[in-house]
């Protein structure tokens, strides 16, 4: 019986641990970690993922 590879990240392709990470806040369904580096995997991603639609700036 062999074990289930460990999700990666979609930013910094870090292995992350069952439960502890983000979903994309778009709706992708990409999995990103919660590592306080900089720049965050979250705002990395903002700019790779395919739903992101940025808010138009007043």
């Amino acid at each position: 019986m062999t074990a289930r590879p460990r999700p990666r990240c979609a930013a910094c392709d870090r292995s992350l641990p069952r439960g502890r990470y983000r979903l994309c806040v778009a709706g992708c369904g990409a999995r990103l970690c919660r590592k306080p580096h900089i720049p965050r995997c979250t705002d990395l991603h903002a700019g790779q993922c395919p739903k992101f639609e940025p808010q138009d700036a007043p």
